[in-house]
């Protein structure tokens, strides 16, 4: 597919402003609690609150939820706490290199239920790679879905990878009840941890211009 000057250079100049962005809240080396679909913050600044000493960051693409979430920080005074307008792989490739994940939160993203929609959906294996390829060792990983088939569909497919395994008794370290988590009437929960496998390499996360659009979750 071809795109249009005008098209590369607005990503170029995305893709440098997140990396300013970055560079501007975050060292050069350092672990990160990563929420991928942030939402209004709910969660992240509560879990910021909790844990002083550790890093978090919460990701969505929508400005009205970056605005809100901004805006509980600010009232928390959470100086650990950072939200970031982006889209999940552009965020993961303008990270400092030497930036890791030590836990990734993914509270109820989009379920994308129709058959022909499941490629939208933000958890699927290659993404799953990309995270572990940015992932400290014994890295956390927690989902959380109202929607059963999304569930099966990780659940299923998660034990394949090389790169996590799944703990079916670990507990989380933080129950918060979100708004979106409100309106549910039930939903299912798992938990995995990075293991020592390399992740394997996925041609969705290359850098190239313009970047590859992948799913975002919308919880």
């Amino acid at each position: 597919m071809d795109f249009t000057p005008a098209f590369v250079e607005l990503i170029a100049q995305r893709r440098t402003d997140l990396r300013a962005e970055l560079d501007a809240i975050l060292p050069q080396a350092c672990s990160i609690v990563l929420e991928i679909g942030s939402g209004h913050g709910h969660f992240l600044t509560r879990y910021a609150a909790e844990f002083p000493a550790k890093r978090c960051v919460g990701v969505d693409m929508r400005s009205e939820r970056i605005a809100r979430s901004l805006r509980k920080v600010a009232h928390g005074r959470l100086l650990n706490c950072h939200f970031v307008r982006a889209e999940a792989l552009e965020f993961l490739y303008a990270l400092p290199p030497a930036v890791k994940f030590e836990e990734i939160w993914v509270l109820f993203p989009d379920p994308w239920p129709k058959k022909r929609h499941h490629k939208n959906r933000l958890m699927q294996p290659d993404f799953l790679e990309a995270l572990a390829a940015r992932s400290l060792p014994e890295a956390r990983l927690y989902f959380r879905t109202d929607f059963a088939p999304y569930f099966e569909s990780v659940a299923a497919f998660l034990p394949s990878l090389m790169s996590w395994q799944l703990l079916p008794h670990a507990e989380w370290p933080l129950e918060h009840e979100t708004v979106f988590q409100a309106r549910a009437d039930g939903y299912q929960s798992l938990v995995a941890v990075r293991t020592s496998h390399p992740a394997k390499p996925t041609g969705r996360v290359a850098p190239g211009l313009p970047p590859p659009i992948s799913p975002t979750s919308s919880a």
